[in-house]
């Protein structure tokens, strides 16, 4: 089935999504769309470059299909971001030879928590092959510990530590990405970023298990 212009602009926002991008420039939507259907969104007699009129018009205005449908909203001047409804219904068009990651959003509280492991200096080195450097320090950071804490509470915080985790590796294993919103700034971490972090924490906790003993020694003595 043919997509409708509107819908071809849904999955060009569903790629910027995609590449990272939660919220975007008309300019940027009318760039992709032209990557995505350069016979749809190009000048005339000019293949090589795009239409932005032809983008323009399905955003801006009273009719604006995309925005009056609920696709994509308004978050400032310029501005816009694809709405759950937008993502849902990208999902259910199917477009053929563009295969989209499904990103969720979650509530705050687990926004702060998932954010902190996701941006810590443990996982980005992690990510990076450095995990050889990463430090105790940064590994109690990464848990959030501190030297102070009585070992009841570390073990709790480990618990806490494991849920967390297992959480966020359960995300990726489902095949989905996640946006979240964590000190003022947007993230979107991939399926593979999701589950990366199950390995980091096996390994963290295998590489520090003798400090961990040592330190729970030392609080019950």
């Amino acid at each position: 089935m043919e997509l409708s212009k509107a819908e071809k602009l849904l999955v060009a926002a569903g790629r910027l999504q995609t590449d990272g991008k939660l919220q975007f420039a008309a300019e940027d939507l009318v760039v992709q769309a032209h990557k995505e259907f350069p016979n749809v969104f190009s000048l005339k007699g000019y293949p090589k470059f795009p239409n932005s009129n032809s983008v323009l018009t399905q955003i801006m205005g009273k009719k604006a299909p995309l925005i009056v449908r609920g696709w994509l909203e308004k978050t400032g001047t310029n501005r816009y971001r694809l709405t759950p409804k937008g993502t849902h219904d990208l999902e259910l068009l199917g477009a053929p030879g563009h295969d989209f990651v499904p990103s969720i959003h979650i509530e705050r509280g687990k926004e702060d928590e998932f954010g902190r492991l996701l941006t810590s200096p443990a996982f980005e080195m992690f990510q990076a092959g450095q995990q050889e450097q990463i430090t105790f320090h940064q590994f109690s950071r990464f848990a959030g510990l501190s030297v102070r804490d009585k070992w009841q509470k570390v073990a709790g915080k480990l618990e806490s530590l494991k849920y967390s985790v297992g959480e966020v590796v359960k995300i990726g294993e489902s095949g989905q990405a996640l946006n979240i919103h964590f000190r003022n700034r947007n993230y979107h971490f991939t399926c593979e970023n999701l589950r990366l972090l199950g390995a980091l924490y096996g390994y963290l906790l295998e590489r520090f298990k003798k400090e961990m003993e040592e330190w729970k020694r030392n609080a019950l003595a």
